[in-house]
């Protein structure tokens, strides 16, 4: 069993996809989100009480039929104990060290898992933020991840953000990602990268992000790890496939009944356990009328093959003063497709992300964002809707990252 860490965790999506089996043992996830952390402590919580045959008491919980503390009262004290709610900065580098000392207990730290926050990197509103470059932090967060190199040596690590990052310039006007796979190779590292697109694996999303794959140069690799993932690719189904067991909503609704029980063999696959009877956060935003009016506009353009801008929708209906630029922030989903990529913008509002069904009309709930992303139906985002919707769209795909801890495991038990 390797040793990891998960820094930058999120509320888990990485993390959930090395939980699976018994080849990844978590020493500890950092956050600074006091929201995804919540997150993070109930999935742990989930998998105690699973593996104690306990689960009763976990959907207890969600449904409100017992109190947060009476569920902590049902497990061990180390149950959560590898969570740490900080950020990850030079002021709290001793504490974080300090509790992966403590954790590791003298063994070896075998794997570094996570991503800094990419907004940096994006090529969304990259003009905007050319003048915050000289103060900007994010763009330099990568280095902490040398410092747990430095003082862990670990044999692995797996680093994502986005593509963006490719040709993202520094305050020198220099491109930064050749500087980056310069300092992870004085720090001892070989880097295999590539843009990985999530729809290729399952995942019902066009999602490309970036990933380096670090290892020791003592480590002696016949293939590059992306050689490893290549088997285990996967066509994605489409969005109607994806959503056929969930009832009908109307905007502002919210349903814990599944429309149907058989599912498609992806659902069963992925998405929902036998045990998985009521539906959790199936919660649609409300919108107000001007927008609903827009949204069925946009999704009978979309039928007819055709993404409506802003300035092509009736003057009565453009309340935004802006009609020059962001013209396509109404954006409708396509049931014979998969979804456009999920990012945390949707937390705070829907508009990019239009269901697909005119009967509907409304934009995706919190439950279909997650099942975009690839999350278990059981995966519940702690705490309101906007947090949810955050966690979700800053999130690596589970099923993606599944499959990454894969081939991890055959790419570091190379023979």
């Amino acid at each position: 069993m390797l040793n990891i860490i998960d820094v930058f965790a999120g509320a888990g999506g990485l993390t959930e996809g090395f939980r699976l089996g018994n080849s990844f043992r978590f020493v500890c996830h950092i956050e600074m989100d006091k929201d995804a952390c919540s997150s993070l402590e109930l999935r742990n919580i989930y998998y105690y009480l699973k593996n104690h045959d306990m689960l009763k008491y976990y959907f207890d919980y969600i449904n409100g039929n017992i109190e947060k503390v009476e569920l902590y009262s049902l497990i061990s004290e180390d149950a959560v104990d590898d969570i740490l709610n900080k950020e990850i900065n030079q002021e709290n580098m001793p504490l974080i060290f300090k509790l992966i000392d403590e954790r590791l207990n003298g063994k070896q730290l075998d794997g570094i898992i996570g991503g800094p926050p990419c907004q940096a990197y994006s090529t969304i509103g990259r003009a905007n933020n050319k003048s915050k470059k000289p103060t900007d932090k994010r763009i330099y967060l990568y280095r902490y991840y040398l410092e747990f190199l430095k003082k862990y040596n670990p044999r692995f690590f797996v680093f994502e953000n986005v593509k963006g990052l490719l040709s993202f310039k520094d305050v020198k006007g220099e491109l930064l990602f050749p500087k980056i796979l310069e300092e992870f190779s004085k720090y001892g590292y070989y880097v295999d990268f590539k843009v990985i697109n999530a729809k290729d694996f399952g995942v019902v999303q066009n999602r490309e992000r970036l990933f380096l794959i670090g290892y020791r140069k003592s480590e002696k690799k016949k293939q590059s790890f992306f050689d490893y993932l290549e088997k285990y690719k996967e066509e994605a189904p489409v969005l109607k496939e994806l959503f056929m067991d969930l009832p009908k909503l109307k905007a502002g609704e919210h349903l814990e009944e599944y429309r149907c029980i058989n599912n498609n063999e992806y659902i069963k696959k992925y998405i929902r356990d036998d045990n998985d009877s009521i539906l959790f956060q199936h919660i649609a935003r409300p919108h107000n009328e001007n927008d609903l009016k827009i949204y069925k506009l946009v999704l009978e353009a979309k039928k007819k093959g055709i993404n409506l801008k802003y300035d092509d929708i009736p003057k009565q209906l453009q309340t935004h003063s802006n009609k020059v630029g962001f013209l396509d922030r109404y954006k409708a989903l396509d049931y014979n497709s998969v979804s456009h990529t999920v990012v945390a913008h949707i937390a705070k509002d829907g508009h990019y992300y239009i269901h697909p069904d005119e009967e509907q009309n409304r934009s995706i709930s919190v439950r279909e964002a997650a099942r975009i992303q690839g999350f278990p139906d059981n995966f519940y985002f702690e705490h309101s809707r906007t947090a949810a919707f955050k966690q979700i769209g800053n999130a690596v795909p589970p099923i993606l990252s599944r499959k990454i801890a894969c081939a991890i495991n055959d790419f570091m038990g190379e023979k």
